[in-house]
């Protein structure tokens, strides 16, 4: 007895994918936590800054007055708040230093990543690592700014 040809495809292909789904693509833990890392990074024109351990520019708001998370939902479509893993601190890279990293409760749930109390953002224009559309613009009902190793806002 033959198997019908569409029906022998769609076996074969189904087939792929779970193969695919097991052993393909990158591990979701490890990208996490590799997001949730802290480093440096540096430009000609901006000096060093902070960015995920994707190399992700990363910002504040400066309506969060180092103290809160104000930017949430429709906000947080163009900057998606840099999230800390439950009960864990992200790691910190060379030039990043540890006692200024915290975290945060968001109003939109989760815990976001502070720096020097300030909640760290990623902005969604932002395409490749390294980029820094953010810099300075004033979107969303307020400035952002890139956050320095040192802790301080990056204000021209």
């Amino acid at each position: 007895m033959s198997i019908p040809f569409r029906r022998l495809t769609a076996m074969i292909m189904s087939s792929a994918v779970l193969s695919c789904v097991a052993g393909c693509g990158s591990d979701p833990v490890g990208d996490a936590e590799r997001a949730r890392a802290l480093a440096v990074s540096s430009t000609q024109d901006l000096g060093s800054f902070l960015v995920d351990g994707q190399g992700n520019t990363l910002y504040v708001f400066e309506p969060d007055e180092a103290s809160e998370v104000s930017c949430t939902f429709t906000c947080a479509t163009n900057w998606p708040p840099l999230t800390a893993a439950e009960g864990a601190a992200p790691a910190a890279d060379e030039g990043v230093n540890p006692t200024l990293i915290g975290t945060r409760s968001s109003p939109s749930g989760g815990e976001v990543v502070t720096y020097r109390d300030w909640p760290l953002y990623r902005y969604a224009a932002d395409k490749q690592p390294g980029q820094h559309r953010g810099q300075d613009i004033n979107l969303n009902g307020g400035l952002w700014y890139v956050m320095r190793p040192d802790g301080s806002p990056l204000i021209p």
